[in-house]
Formats: C-alpha cells, sequence, structure tokens
C-alpha cells in the first residue's frame, strides 16, 4: 500500500519517470560503447599481428632456384617490416653466381631487398665487380632477377682493365652479366 500512495503523488511519480529514463540511457551508451571498442580492440590486435618488424645484425640473403645459388648479400644489420615486405640493408656485400663460380661481387654501404619482388637495389658507394676484372662504381643500382637487366644510375663509371673507362648517367647491364650499354651523355677515355 506505501508503494501506490508513493506512486499517486505526481511528483514522485515524475522521479520514477526520470529515474527509468537515466537508467534506460546509461544502458544504451554502455551497450553502444561496448560494441564501438570490440569493433576498435580488433582493429588493433589485426594491426599488431599483421605489422611485424624486426632489427636484424650480420644478416645473410640468399636466393636460390633448383638448388643452384642465384645471389647471397650479407649485410651488417638490417631492418625488416611486413607492411612493404622489405629489408633496409646496411654496410651489405655479396655475390651473383654462375653454375657454382662468383660471376660478379658487390658492396654498398646501404639497400634494400623486396622479399615478394625479390628485387636488390643497392645505393650509396655502389660498387659492382665482375669476374674479368670489369668494375662498375654508381650511385644506384638495381637487379630485378637473373633474367631481367641491372640497371646502374647516378654518376656511373665503368672500367674495363687495360681498355677504357666510360662514364654517364645511366647503365643498363645483361642478366648474364655478359655486356652492357650505356644511356645518356657518355664521357670515354681509352687506355693506349
Amino acid at each position: 500500500m506505501a508503494i501506490s500512495k508513493f506512486i499517486k503523488n505526481k511528483k514522485n511519480l515524475a522521479y520514477i519517470i526520470l529515474f527509468s529514463v537515466i537508467i534506460i540511457g546509461c544502458l544504451w551508451a554502455f551497450i553502444s560503447a561496448s560494441m564501438l571498442t570490440k569493433s576498435f580492440k580488433n582493429k588493433i590486435i589485426d594491426q599488431t599481428y599483421n605489422n611485424k618488424e624486426a632489427n636484424i645484425e650480420n644478416l645473410l640473403v640468399t636466393e636460390t632456384k633448383e638448388g643452384e645459388k642465384l645471389w647471397e648479400m650479407y649485410a651488417d644489420t638490417g631492418h625488416y617490416s611486413d607492411i612493404d615486405n622489405v629489408v633496409f640493408l646496411e654496410n651489405i656485400i655479396g655475390n651473383f653466381y654462375e653454375g657454382k663460380n662468383v660471376k660478379a661481387s658487390f658492396k654498398a654501404d646501404r639497400g634494400t631487398y623486396h622479399s615478394i619482388k625479390k628485387e636488390i637495389i643497392l645505393y650509396d658507394n655502389v660498387l659492382l665487380v665482375y669476374d674479368d676484372g670489369t668494375n662498375i662504381q654508381t650511385d644506384r643500382i638495381k637487379y630485378a632477377g637473373k633474367n631481367e637487366d641491372i640497371v646502374a644510375q647516378g654518376n656511373v663509371r665503368i672500367e674495363k682493365p687495360n681498355e677504357a673507362i666510360v662514364y654517364g648517367g645511366k647503365a643498363v647491364l645483361k642478366g648474364d652479366f655478359s655486356d652492357f650499354h650505356i644511356e645518356g651523355r657518355t664521357k670515354t677515355k681509352f687506355y693506349m
């Protein structure tokens, strides 16, 4: 009976309605917030597991095909991120192979290796030396695979021992290291 008297009072009825509205509003806000944060948490968890990174010291990367070593390179340090599938390398040395023999050796201060494209880009003080002694100094070299041309760009200097030194802005080298050509303005010095 006390409750029916309490509800009959208009002021008390207004308090009950107001209190009910507040409770319903709080429940709605709580449910909405949990739905939003659940979606947000899932995105964070997905990004955490998908964005893997690693810092590596004394890194050796090798590519083989049908048991034959195509190339190998060693770097003092490397940083890998699976966002772009690229390893950023520093203080690099390496070799390109033909069969079991080293066909050319290289070194560079910095470079990248794209793990999906199998592409090597060397830059900063790049030196590539063929097994016959021909050497190429350049700002940047891009190697995209055994059957693809190697592109040297920026301050290219090619020396063929006891024959000539060629300077140019860009050189395209055959993927099998058999030949090369210079593009754009060049300067050549011949040995006499």
